[in-house]
């Protein structure tokens, strides 16, 4: 059985212009405030086990900021899809 190893990247003929289609899949990725919201919950936890209380605000601020950036994020790569599409992309 053939397989085609990690290190192999597959050639390109040439450079592929960006168009308003390629660019939409580019962008910011809302895992990124999914991430620090969990951070966030996780530092909650650990916090409030340990009765640290200032900890615990620090955890709440975390997860507020990344439930922010990742709705923030949605609503930009949603805006981008929509411009891509609008163009016939």
């Amino acid at each position: 059985m053939l397989c085609v190893a990690m290190s192999e990247a597959p050639k390109t003929t040439g450079d592929v212009p960006t168009t308003d289609a390629t660019a939409a899949g580019k962008g910011p990725d809302p895992v990124i405030g999914a991430g620090l919201t969990l951070l966030g919950i996780f530092i909650m936890g650990v916090a409030g086990a340990a009765q640290a209380h200032y900890a615990f605000n620090l955890g709440t601020l975390v997860a507020c900021v990344g439930a922010v950036v990742f709705v923030l994020f949605v609503a930009l790569s949603a805006l981008k899809q929509r411009k891509a599409t609008a163009n016939g992309g």
